[in-house]
């Protein structure tokens, strides 16, 4: 537990510095809308949620030292993401398990869910019946919730808003000529968690499919021109994934139906070597 809480205070601190680093990049907004992130909660609001909730160690561990004021988490994985601190918690639930307009619960809501967060509507969770911090998401609007696995525990729920933006899109023009890439991830690299979302965005998949895909490698994640593949190189490097780029022809490029996953059989993988114009582990984000 006390492992946890350290990975715990270590993340918050990176938060802290990231919004930090968004004040100074942009003053005169943050002026007119003040953000901070602070590390001290208020008594009276944990133990508001610490009466009506029986929480887990480290999620409680969390609120006391996790104090946002009008904070939000927008990267390629999130839209407008805010994480609740001790004394949002409550209100949060509001829309979920509870109308506040009639004042009544709403039944179809797992009543042991907890919302901790929302991105646009759709609620991150944690399930008070188990006693830990899988962290369980649905998509709002679809007429019943449909929960799944987004994490597997809170600690890779927060390390996911630190994630950085994807590379801005490009401009090309007709007739320009190309180069035809695949790229492959090859291993997890520094940050597993960072490679696992990558994957889980790049491939449109759940957390769950995603951490089995990276027990595969080599992945293939992109095949096309080499715009693409400069794009997809520049988010493996800042993530410090392992990464292999091989350069194909635009036959190869052209086939139809090439697969997720490439099976990494000593003599495909001894050919792809040969022909690879970069293969780096990045050792630093």
């Amino acid at each position: 537990m006390k492992n946890t809480h350290q990975k715990i205070d270590a993340v918050i601190e990176k938060m802290q510095a990231a919004v930090e680093k968004m004040r100074v990049q942009d003053p005169q907004f943050y002026a007119k809308y003040p953000m901070h992130l602070m590390t001290d909660a208020e008594e009276r609001a944990l133990r508001n949620v610490s009466e009506k909730w029986r929480l887990p160690g480290e999620y409680l561990h969390f609120l006391k030292h996790y104090v946002p004021e009008s904070v939000t988490w927008s990267t390629d994985e999130y839209i407008n993401l805010n994480i609740y601190g001790a004394k949002d918690v409550s209100q949060g639930q509001w829309g979920y398990n509870y109308n506040p307009v009639t004042n009544e619960d709403i039944l179809d809501w797992p009543n042991n869910y907890l919302v901790i967060a929302t991105d646009e509507g759709d609620p991150y969770c944690i399930d008070l019946t188990r006693g830990d911090t899988v962290i369980y998401t649905a998509e709002h609007g679809m007429g019943t919730w449909d929960f799944s696995i987004a994490y597997d525990n809170l600690v890779e729920f927060l390390q996911s808003v630190l994630l950085p933006c994807g590379a801005e899109d490009w401009e090309v023009g007709e007739d320009v000529q190309y180069d035809y890439y695949k790229v492959f991830i090859t291993g997890e690299g520094r940050d597993k968690i960072k490679t696992l979302m990558f994957i889980k965005k790049t491939l449109s998949c759940d957390y769950s499919q995603a951490k089995s895909y990276l027990e595969k490698v080599p992945l293939l994640v992109y095949k096309g021109i080499d715009l693409g593949a400069v794009k997809i190189e520049t988010q493996l490097k800042c993530i410090s994934a392992e990464y292999e780029i091989l350069k194909i022809g635009m036959d190869e490029f052209l086939i139809d139906g090439t697969p997720i996953i490439e099976t990494s059989n000593e003599g495909a993988l001894t050919e792809r070597k040969s022909t690879t114009t970069k293969l780096v582990d990045f050792s630093n984000g």
